[in-house]
């Protein structure tokens, strides 16, 4: 997909020319999306890390640390990063949380079975960060930006 058709899918083009202000807000919203995923990170590693130097299996670890950051990452970036100033929507967070559950099964199996194939738990983890990184962002933007 070329650049402007990608910029015309989240809405950056009006007519045949770039708007350039929605492009600053996305890479503001990706921006804080990404500081606070850091930040979630930061839990996440360190909670596996004490896991499975304890002696767990590193995707049991994975299901425990992920499961805690994403619900970190959901709760800090829901009104910083994707402006979601609506009430506590309970059927949302379900359909987050559902998501989540799906996510970090599959996260976890990754990070298992790179680890069963040889790679350390740690750069396990860390192989598998781009593409949770881009899914949740993907989630956490349509389940809030399209409900306020």
């Amino acid at each position: 997909m070329g650049f402007v058709k990608r910029c015309r899918a989240v809405g950056a083009v009006k007519g045949n020319s770039l708007d350039f202000s929605t492009i600053g807000q996305l890479a503001i919203r990706v921006a804080g999306f990404s500081i606070l995923s850091a930040i979630g990170l930061t839990i996440d590693i360190a909670i596996f890390s004490l896991l499975v130097h304890l002696g767990l299996r590193p995707g049991y670890a994975n299901l425990v640390s992920a499961g805690l950051a994403v619900t970190f990452v959901y709760f800090s970036s829901a009104k910083k990063v994707f402006q979601y100033h609506g009430r506590f929507l309970l059927p949302l967070f379900l359909i987050y949380l559902l998501y989540q559950v799906a996510a970090v099964l599959a996260a976890s199996f990754a990070v298992d079975r790179l680890a069963i194939a040889g790679f350390k738990p740690i750069i396990a983890k860390l192989l598998i960060l781009p593409v949770t990184f881009t899914a949740n962002y993907i989630s956490m933007n349509f389940l809030l930006r399209a409900r306020h």
